[in-house]
């Protein structure tokens, strides 16, 4: 015999749903008879007697029906069972299922819910989406304090964001409230220096902003007392009529450039930072300190001269240039070579040209000439003999004394973990060699150069401004320049 035991819930919240619960005895069934109209067929039970049941006699038949709540609920709306006893989504049950879009139970159609009562998703205000009439909507956030955004999603000004909103007289951001900002936490215009109303405490005096601290007035820019034509306002850090300067305490003091009189320094000060001849050097607060390259007392530390290697060409005369003509070195009528040494009108007596003479002499087969007390030593490219010591054809390497690496203003000499003596002209990271093809051997990578396998090095004296086919720092950087295996 089947056992069926039947609960039915009806849940209130949109429409009404019927939820069945069942259990059920394992058999076969046979073809109901009783019932006059057709009605599923179901197997012979194997006692031969007739099971009986059909679809909508109030009785699940598994596993041929899904649910079965009588004649009257199948069908029905909501009820959750079909004619023809299969399962239908219930709209209200809480659960969601297809085609239904959400399912609340006992929610749906509720204010904010976000869920209809026949379970279909709506918008609402302070879900976070703006829609239609919505201004705004940033969810949990609406209505709050300075949020931009009511709880009825509809804008509001922003007081302390820098724009001045509608409904707001000023706005500027976060100094809103600080004195001398002209605006109030709130948004609402308030005194300055400047607007000619005396704000105490913090002003003496406000003439407004025309007046403040036009000659002969009284009332500084800053809004502080000026009495003319006594006692002297010289040291109130406010560049009075009359006054060349003023830092206030701080006049008079190392490192200013302000006398105790408001009058400017004719002379270098050292220790202000500024490189003034005849100073070596200026690091202000700094000089004399490890980190300097300059003593307290503006003086370059060994060596003696400035770190920064001297560019030829640039129209500035830089230590050991002799000369420096810019653009017009080596043309006629220079009296600078286009090594930035000078040309001296000779007589019969001037000394013939030689190497060592610190001069290029090319029609005597010269190479190079760094003067006869470099040549040949270790720092020096050039032979003592005036011929490079590395070949363009094989890695021209480059001297890490500043002085004498060659490197142009667009490369930097850097050390090859390769040998001691494997310095090399790098290029910035992305460029190659200007004007040259990337086959050209006065350009390479080198290989095992952990980190720099994607830089281009090039010969001294070769400019790096060309970006490279691909310019991004990588393993794929620069590809169109060949590594050379023999320069490691």
């Amino acid at each position: 015999m089947l056992h069926n035991k039947i609960f039915l819930a009806l849940f209130i919240g949109g429409a009404a749903c019927t939820r069945i619960y069942l259990n059920t005895t394992t058999t076969t069934y046979v073809t109901a008879t009783h019932h006059p109209t057709p009605r599923p067929s179901y197997p012979v039970c194997r006692n031969g007697t007739h099971c009986g049941g059909v679809c909508g006699d109030g009785k699940v038949q598994p596993p041929y029906e899904e649910c079965d709540l009588g004649p009257k609920l199948n069908g029905a709306p909501n009820s959750g069972c079909s004619n023809n006893c299969k399962k239908v989504p219930c709209c209200g049950d809480g659960i969601v299922e297809f085609p239904e879009e959400c399912d609340l139970g006992p929610r749906n159609g509720e204010p904010t819910s976000g869920c209809s009562k026949d379970c279909k998703k709506v918008s609402y205000c302070g879900d976070g989406n703006v829609e239609w009439p919505e201004e705004c909507d940033i969810g949990s956030l609406n209505g709050k304090l300075d949020s931009g955004c009511t709880k009825e999603c509809k804008k509001t000004p922003v007081c302390g964001n820098g724009h001045i909103d509608a409904g707001e007289e000023c706005d500027a951001g976060p100094r809103n409230g600080a004195y001398n900002s002209g605006c109030s936490k709130n948004c609402t215009i308030c005194g300055y220096c400047g607007d000619g109303i005396l704000d105490t405490p913090e002003e003496e005096c406000d003439l407004g902003w025309q007046l403040n601290g036009a000659p002969g007035s009284k009332c500084s820019a800053n809004c502080t007392k000026v009495d003319i034509p006594c006692p002297p306002t010289c040291g109130n850090g406010v560049v009075d009529p009359g006054e060349q300067c003023d830092y206030g305490s701080s006049n008079g003091t190392p490192g200013c450039k302000c006398t105790i009189n408001c009058t400017w320094i004719q002379h270098p000060v050292c220790g202000n930072g500024i490189t003034e001849s005849p100073e070596e050097c200026d690091d202000g607060d700094l000089n004399g300190t490890p980190s300097s390259k300059c003593t307290k007392t503006c003086t370059l530390k060994e060596p003696c001269r400035s770190p920064k290697p001297a560019v030829c060409g640039n129209g500035i005369v830089e230590y050991p240039e002799e000369c420096d003509n810019g653009y017009l070195n080596g043309t006629p009528g220079s009296n600078c070579t286009k090594t930035c040494t000078k040309i001296i009108s000779c007589t019969s007596s001037c000394p013939k040209p030689q190497c060592g003479d610190g001069r290029i002499d090319y029609p005597l087969g010269e190479e190079c000439d760094d003067g006869a007390a470099n040549n040949g030593k270790e720092y020096s490219s050039c032979t003592a003999d005036c011929k490079r010591k590395t070949k363009p054809t094989e890695c021209d390497t480059c001297n890490p004394n500043p002085f004498f690496n060659k490197c142009t203003i667009t490369t930097s000499c850097i050390s090859a973990p390769f040998g001691t003596e494997k310095n090399y002209c790098a290029c910035r990271a992305g460029y190659r060699a200007s004007g040259l093809s990337a086959m050209d051997p006065r350009q390479f990578r080198l290989p095992g150069f952990v980190g720099q396998e994607y830089r281009v090095f090039v010969a001294p004296g070769v400019d790096c401004d060309q970006l490279c086919d691909n310019p991004h720092p990588g393993p794929d950087s620069c590809r169109e320049v060949p590594v050379r295996a023999g320069c490691v």
